[in-house]
């Protein structure tokens, strides 16, 4: 089965380091821009599903 944990992982490490080397104006503007946005909406798609621990259901068992 593949790891989309790892691979969500690597992807948005990646985009995140290309958008820190990145001018965000100039000719890059839109392709700076479009990046960011997609990057924002895997972290909200992640952190919406992510596996969260119930720790007032831990602390019951």
């Amino acid at each position: 089965m593949p790891d989309y944990r790892r691979m969500y992982h690597v992807l948005c490490a990646g985009v995140s380091a290309l958008l820190d080397d990145m001018p965000s104006d100039g000719a890059f503007q839109s392709v700076y821009q479009r990046l960011e946005l997609l990057l924002h909406e895997a972290e909200d798609i992640y952190i919406e599903t992510a596996d969260v621990i119930d720790l007032e259901q831990e602390r019951r068992r």
